[in-house]
């Protein structure tokens, strides 16, 4: 150390002297006092420090301190480095002099981003030290805030991936002790470092962030509150500062990394950007969590936890990108990490949008859970995954197409991780099946499912055993439909495969050879374009096809079409064909979609080895599922590719040798379809043939059945010798006792079907045997179940005679097409007792159960043989058949008409059957009433379709049979002959021809109703309802065949079908087309007249019970309808629409108006006074509105207010309605706590009929309420009055007479047509209670006080709501603390009541009635007189006003206090209403000034009415009630003001309070 002192010395002289000339020679100088101040330890003696002086002196000199050369500067910083770290802790130099070090320091820093450099050693050393020795805090003392804040700047800039660990470890310190060490972070500092995230910025690394994030960790307890204080003030919107440039989402992101904590304060702001309405605002919010939530091994933070359930929320944003954007989001949390805790609640938000309204987001969502799944199995559920399976039903194309093609992912995923323990063996094996239903789309073809099938399920380099393990465990999931649509597939496969082996053995017959070769060219190709989606495209890519000249390619065709060729091999040849071709050829799509479905790819020799193999394992383990599928499996491939079972014959024989019924029945099944492909190598095998037999013999009904089909296929080339050996056995094997008859008829039956001639040697014995030992069998075992009433198996016998009915039936209608067999009218006789008797004959003993069975084969017998010889069933028989509709097991309706229904949609069956449907249902409440009208609407659109093909191809052979409208004339015949038919003369009472009108109903609507059919063509309804009416006047000129006395209840059948028919198509009534429709020669006959020989035209002569019935139903149908949509089930509005997205209130108003508008039907356009549409809108002030009223209400209750009366049509003029049903209670209300009745069931609605009395008795009301229309509105507005009286508007608020008058005086020109088109109103269908109109003009008014004990001894009815109708009593007593009644009824029940609640009359000695109504006040000598002279007549209905018959009970001297609420409650509400509502028009809205001012007259009428009594009392009443009126009158008077300005908004609140 003292040499190296001694030399710095030296040195220390040299460069005190002149400096040297080159920078070289200086450089030179500085290295070696580098070098030796790095050999001098920390705090050396003074001796040393002495020495060393010098040199630090000379160090410092000014010259040096501003040199510019690069070397001398890092070797100065070098030097000051070790001088530093020498004389630590003492200041080697003044404070000026250290800035100067520190800055050079600093400077050589930026160097380091070059790592090549010659001096990057000497800049790494340098930062180094001043990290290991804390040398940058003197910077501090020092106060270079400037100098620190470029450090940072600088390291923050130049740290890159290139650096080593120590490097960034070093600025790390530097920065760390800086910031640790100071008093406080300056703004600039702060800013270097948060301007360091910034991904989307150019020259910003992730080193820079990963810097910049390391120091905030390091140093996050002293950088929050300044942290905090950036990220408040850039959220808030400062843009003063340099807060601009820097990204706050930004921070946040890398903060959510590095200092979670920091970022609690923020979660206000972020939330409130989630929920702004700027959509850039809320995108960027969305954009930044999706980020934070997605960070592999980053939990969200228990702060972000509200932030997490608004994210999710944002879901349902009504911008579309904005919902995209957090599904991709989502996604990615998923899938790094799908075991996270929120991962249940993702995936259940996610399914949510599977039904969004935007196509695009349901496919984002498929997208989104399929490569889930595919990511990582286990991380979504099953349950989720068959959820957006169903998207393959979705209305948008692009997403089932989507869905399908991701389903197929997510299934080749689970076969390359087949031996993956994370999933079950089956887990996903129903995908197929799925995918293969997707063929019953009409958006779908065979072309696209092949082509997922061969292409997407398996990759191709699958081995071909793991493939058929795939296939036999996804057909353990097939239904009837799945295996029905693989069917489908492989039957255009096959039709596909022969029409381009045709064509190309054309191929290679010359022009010569044939002159028609381009024509029968042309006709293959034509027939397979008819297998592709688009026929035209198809055939003019053939045509195309057919114009290529490379060999090579048509050879390549050849080897595709060869059943010989492997899977593999067919494989590599597609994708050489399609090489050749090009992607770029304008046939390359259509050559992949042919090569695929013309080759075996899908089914060949391999899978048939490899399901024969795992049926033989299978069978060896029991597995009795398994083993059906590989039958199931096996008979597809055997029912198209027979040949593909050739060379597998073997195996087959030994199979069907096993000591397995199900693999008995597959293989018998099985050689049913391939063995007429296969004969030579099975015939040569004799034990085929006997293990067949003995089958026949000894097996199960369907071993039976197949087996005989498979000795018929193996010998066909024998003349059926086998069969016939066969038949002769069977035959003799009857009489034995020891034989199993099921499999015997059964195969006595498939032979019949198979070769008649055979059956026809033996079949009088059969036929014989089968009538008179098994069907008239009398078994002892039978009476013994004859008690069996239930719906059961049936017993050994019965099961016997249904299996010898169907043998005779399969003898009477051959397999193939050929003539009935001529014991077909035995059969029918045989058929007819069951189908009546339950057996062959009536004096046969069997249970009920057994009977039912019986029938139902019978029936079914019945439809398979009209399928065939339709016209050899007997009408009787026909109708037998139909009325099993109407059976009293359930079970045996249901089986029935499932079968008719299959047959029906097979177009095997005649669409007459459909009358079965409608048969079985009594009116429109049936439960299956909308199944029935489901499948009526199926069966008429079959029709339709084959309709519309006969019309196509001009086809005049039986066209109108296929006429929908053709099943009329049987429904008509068939209601006639029902037994429940009544006497038409009868009509009287209209309830026994409900079955007849709700069926004729039924059908006529499906057929000209538009909820029915969708007519697609124009004029098409109107040619429906023409054809209609045609049938129904041909059979008026018709009789009945079968009973004449049934031809008037035909004809009154057919008036009513014409009327219900004009009323569905009103449009239609005045159309004079008329067409000839010929009849069913077995049902009608045309009526000729005796002189010209023409038929008989009757249409005027018309049933007149017709319009009775009509009425009658059309009137309980509305009143149902009514029941069904009431007020309180239109409140209910949901708060999000269909697809889960919120509804403004906006909406919500509107919605509220169009039901109000709806509602009020053309009512509403008979009112003339204009409203303020401009505050329609006005949602805010509506709320406002309804807010202030709400309170006004709470105060009018509170302060006693009076009630407004209550009036009700039914209730004004006659009796109450006299119902069957007892006494219900009349409220759901709780203001009735006393009451002793018996409760009953208060949701039951009590509908009646309306009658022609009824109508009647309603004119008979709108007579009276025409003349009390001008008695109460004079009373209202009288233009005598001197003084201005003031009227209780809707809020509150008063008017003055004066502007009353005037607005009535302008509606009365209206009046009349109001009034009438009210009273129509009022005579709808409907039974809801109406809303009372309100009566702009009408005073404020008191009610009677009923809490007095003048009612004591007093007869009253009180009304009953939910009856809709008074019941009579006497009030017994009255206690005076509680206010209530005691009332003892006439039926002896009691009750307590608070009259003031109550809606009542009291009942005079005269019988008559008088309703308590509220008393009109007056102020002035008018009203007074008014008062003087009231009126016994009821208010009207539809005008709600406050007139109040005086009554004896009411005190004098005593104000009224009315009551707090009204007793009765809308039905389910809160609110009270009326119990008196008037009709719900369009009026309502302008009811303050709807009122005309009336003639005197009527009053003198009413005067006359009332008695002197009650004069004088309410002439005593109403001037008391004017006293306290004109006290009241100067705050009153400001009020109408008000009243007037918001008239429009209140008139609004109210209508829409209406619709509600």
């Amino acid at each position: 150390m003292a040499a190296a002192a001694e030399q710095l010395r030296e040195l220390g002289e040299k460069l005190g002297a002149e400096l040297p000339p080159s920078d070289d020679a200086l450089a030179k100088l500085l290295e070696q006092a580098a070098e030796c101040l790095h050999g001098i330890e920390q705090s050396p003696g003074s001796s040393v420090m002495e020495a060393i002086q010098p040199c630090l002196t000379a160090v410092a000199r000014e010259e040096l301190l501003k040199h510019q050369d690069e070397d001398v500067k890092v070797l100065l910083a070098t030097c000051f480095c070790e001088i530093t770290r020498i004389t630590a802790p003492e200041a080697p130099y003044s404070d000026d002099v250290l800035r100067t070090v520190f800055k050079l320091i600093v400077g050589t820093f930026g160097g380091l981003n070059n790592v090549n450099s010659h001096s990057f050693g000497r800049r790494v050393t340098i930062l180094e030290t001043v990290a290991r020795y804390r040398a940058c805090v003197v910077m501090l003392d020092l106060q270079c805030d400037d100098l620190i804040t470029d450090m940072f700047r600088t390291f923050l800039e130049i740290v890159s991936d290139n650096h080593e660990t120590n490097i960034v470890k070093s600025m790390q310190t530097i920065m760390g002790h800086i910031i640790d060490e100071s008093e406080i972070i300056h703004e600039s500092l702060l800013h270097v470092l948060l301007s360091a995230f910034g991904r989307k910025e150019t020259g910003i690394s992730s080193s820079t962030c990963k810097l910049a994030r390391s120091v905030i960790e390091q140093s996050a307890g002293k950088l929050e509150p300044y942290i905090k204080k950036f990220l408040t003030s850039s959220l808030a919107g400062d843009k003063s500062s340099s807060n601009g440039h820097i990204d706050h989402h930004e921070v946040i992101f890398n903060l959510y990394q590095c200092a979670p904590k920091v970022l609690k304060v923020v979660v206000p702001y972020i939330t409130g950007e989630l929920l702004a309405d700027q959509v850039e605002t809320r995108s960027k919010s969305v954009e930044l969590l999706g980020e934070l939530f997605s960070l592999p091994g980053v939990p969200v933070l228990e702060s972000f936890k509200s932030l997490f359930v608004e994210f999710l929320k944002r879901l349902t944003d009504r911008v579309v990108e904005i919902r995209v954007s957090v599904i991709e989001h989502l996604k990615k949390c998923l899938m790094s990490n799908h075991s996270r805790p929120e991962a249940p609640e993702i995936i259940k938000a996610l399914c949510d949008r599977l039904l969004d309204y935007e196509e695009n987001v349901r496919k984002q969502v498929v997208a989104a859970v399929c490569d889930v799944a595919c990511h990582a199995f286990g991380a979504v559920p099953i349950d989720t995954i068959k959820l957006v399976a169903e998207r393959v039903r979705d209305k948008s194309h692009p997403v089932k197409c989507y869905t399908m093609e991701r389903l197929a992912d997510i299934y080749k995923m689970y076969c390359l991780r087949g031996s993956d323990s994370s999933t079950n063996s089956d887990d996903f094996e129903w995908i197929p099946g799925k995918i293969l239903r997707c063929l019953y789309d009409k958006d779908f073809r065979s072309e696209s499912i092949e082509s997922i099938l061969c292409g997407s399920l398996f990759p191709p380099e699958f081995p071909i055993k793991e493939r058929v393990k795939h296939w036999i465990t996804a057909v353990t999931h097939f239904d009837k439909v799945d295996m029905k649509a693989l069917e489908q597939i492989l039957l255009q496969k096959q039709r596909l495969q022969q029409e381009m082996l045709k064509y190309m053995s054309l191929r290679q017959i010359s022009q010569e050879d044939a002159p028609d070769l381009q024509k029968r060219i042309l006709g293959c190709f034509r027939s397979m374009s008819r297998l592709f989606t688009d026929t035209t495209k198809a055939e003019e890519y053939l045509n195309k096809l057919h114009q290529l000249k490379d060999a090579n390619i048509w050879k390549m065709f050849t080897s595709l079409l060869d059943c010989a060729t492997t899977f593999i091999d067919a494989w590599s040849i597609r994708v050489d064909l399609l090489k050749s071709l090009g992607e770029k050829h304008e046939l390359y799509d259509f050559v992949s979609t042919l090569s695929v479905r013309c080759s075996y790819l899908l089914v060949n020799k391999e899978y048939v080895k490899e399901i024969l193999s795992e049926a033989s394992e299978h069978k060896s383990s029991g597995n009795t599922k398994l083993i059906s599928s590989c039958m199931n499996l096996l008979t597809a491939i055997s029912s198209f590719f027979p040949s593909l079972l050739s060379g597998f014959e073997e195996d087959i024989i030994e199979l069907l040798k096993e000591d397995n019924e199900v693999l008995k029945e597959g293989i018998a099944h099985v050689l049913s379809k391939a063995g007429g492909n296969i004969p030579e190598q099975l015939a040569s095998s004799s034990s085929v043939a006997l293990l067949l037999e003995r089958l026949c013999l000894e097996g199960t009904r369907k071993q039976a059945k197949y087996s005989v089909h498979a000795l018929a296929a193996i010998t066909k080339d024998d003349g059926l010798m086998a069969l016939s050996v066969l038949y002769k056995r069977l035959v003799d094997l009857l009489e034995e006792k020891k034989v199993h008859l099921p499999s015997i008829l059964q195969s006595l039956g498939c032979i019949a079907q198979i070769a008649m001639p055979i059956f026809e040697t033996r079949g009088e014995e059969i036929i014989s045997f089968i009538t008179k030992k098994i069907l008239d069998c009398s078994d002892d075992t039978v009476e013994v179940s004859a008690d069996k009433s239930e719906w059961g198996d049936s017993s050994h016998s019965c099961l016997l005679k249904i299996y010898g009915i169907k043998t005779l039936v399969k003898s009477c209608v051959p397999c193939k097409d050929g003539e009935a067999h001529p014991g077909i009218e035995n059969l029918m006789g045989i058929l007819k007792n069951i189908l009546t008797y339950g057996d062959i004959s009536p004096d046969k003993i069997s249970s009920a159960s057994d009977k039912a069975h019986l029938r139902l084969a019978a029936a079914k017998a019945v439809l398979r043989l009209s399928r065939q010889s339709d016209h050899k069933v007997p009408v009787d028989v026909f109708y037998l058949t139909l009325r099993i509709s109407q059976d009293d097991f359930p079970q045996m309706r249901k089986l029935f008409l499932s079968k008719v229904h299959q047959y029906i949609k097979e177009r095997a069956l005649d669409a007459k059957y459909a009358c079965a449907f409608l048969i079985s249902i009594g009116d429109y409440h049936t439960p299956q009433y909308e199944e029935f009208k489901h499948n009526l609407i199926e069966v008429v659109q079959i029709c339709q379709q084959v309709k519309m093909r006969q019309l196509s191809v001009q086809a005049d052979v039986n066209l109108l049979t296929a006429y929908p409208e053709y099943i009329i004339p049987h429904l008509v015949h068939v209601l006639a002959h029902d037994p429940s038919c009544p006497n038409i003369e009868e009509y009287e009472d209209v309830k026994p021809f409900g079955p007849i009108y709700w069926r004729l109903h039924l059908v006529l609507s499906t057929l000209l109703g538009e909820e029915g059919l969708q007519y697609s063509v124009p004029g098409m309804k109107k040619e429906s309802f023409m054809t209609t009416l045609s049938i129904f006047r041909s059979i008026k000129c018709s009789k009945d065949v079968v009973d004449a006395n049934k031809t008037k209840t035909l004809h009154a059948i057919c008036d009513l079908g014409i009327l219900v028919a004009k009323k569905l198509c009103p449009d239609e009534i005045n159309a004079s087309e008329d067409q000839t429709v010929p009849l069913p020669a077995q049902l009608y006959v045309p009526i000729q007249n005796d002189e010209t020989g023409n038929s008989v035209v009757n249409d005027e002569q018309k049933w007149l019970g017709c319009e009775n019935v009509l009425s009658h139903f059309e009137s309980l149908m509305a009143a149902n309808i009514a029941e069904v949509e009431s007020p309180t089930d239109k409140m209910l509005i949901d708060e999000t629409d269909e697809f889960g997205n919120e509804i403004p209130l906006g909406k919500i108003v509107q919605i509220l108006k169009s039901r109000a508008a709806k509602k009020t039907g053309k009512k509403q356009k008979a009112t003339s006074v204009p409203v303020n549409t401009g505050k329609d809108d006005d949602v805010l002030g509506l709320l406002r509105e309804i807010n202030l009223d709400n309170q006004g209400n709470l105060g009018e209750s509170l302060k006693s207010k009076p009630k407004k009366q209550e009036m009700d049509v039914k209730e004004s003029n006659e009796k109450p309605v006299d119902f069957s049903t007892p006494k219900r209670k009349r409220s759901v209300s709780k203001s009735r706590p006393h009451s002793a009745k018996d409760s009953k069931d208060i949701d039951e609605l009590l509908v009646h009929s309306v009658s022609r009395e009824k109508t009647k008795n309603s004119e008979n009301k709108l007579k009276k309420k025409s003349r009390t229309d001008s008695i109460d509105t004079d009373l209202v507005a009288s233009p005598t009055s001197t003084k201005t009286p003031v009227s209780k508007g809707k809020n509150g608020a008063k008017k003055s007479q004066t502007e009353v008058s005037s607005s009535s005086a302008k509606k009365s020109a209206n009046k009349d047509s109001t009034m009438r088109t009210a009273d129509l109103a009022s005579l709808n269908g409907s039974f809801k209670r109406q809303k009372p109109r309100l009566v702009s003009g009408l005073a404020k008014c008191s009610t009677h006080d009923s809490s007095s004990t003048d009612l004591v001894g007093q007869r009253i009815k009180v009304w009953w709501p939910l009856d809709k109708a008074y019941y009579e009593g006497v009030v017994k007593s009255y206690d005076s603390a509680k206010k209530m009644h005691t009332v003892l009824y006439d039926d002896g029940e009691i009750e307590q009541l608070n009259m003031a609640k109550e809606k009542w009359k009291r009942i005079e000695s005269n019988g008559s009635s008088i309703k308590q109504k509220k008393d009109l006040p007056g102020t002035n000598q008018g009203r007074a007189q008014e008062a003087r002279t009231p009126s016994s007549t009821k208010a009207p209905p539809n005008q709600h006003k406050s007139i109040k018959t005086s009554s004896p009970l009411k005190r004098k001297a005593k104000p009224k206090a009315p009551p707090k609420n009204k007793r009765r409650k809308a039905s389910g509400g809160n609110k009270y209403v009326e119990a008196n509502e008037s009709d719900a028009s369009g009026s309502l809205a302008h009811s303050h000034s709807d009122e005309d001012v009336k003639s005197d007259g009527h009053e003198e009428k009413e005067v006359a009415a009332v008695s002197s009594a009650e004069k004088e009392r309410t002439e005593k009443e109403s001037k008391e009630d004017v006293e306290l009126k004109e006290e009241k009158a100067d705050v009153n008077g400001l009020r109408s003001k008000e009243e007037s300005d918001d008239e429009t908004l209140s008139v609004w609140r109210k209508r829409t309070s209406q619709a509600t």
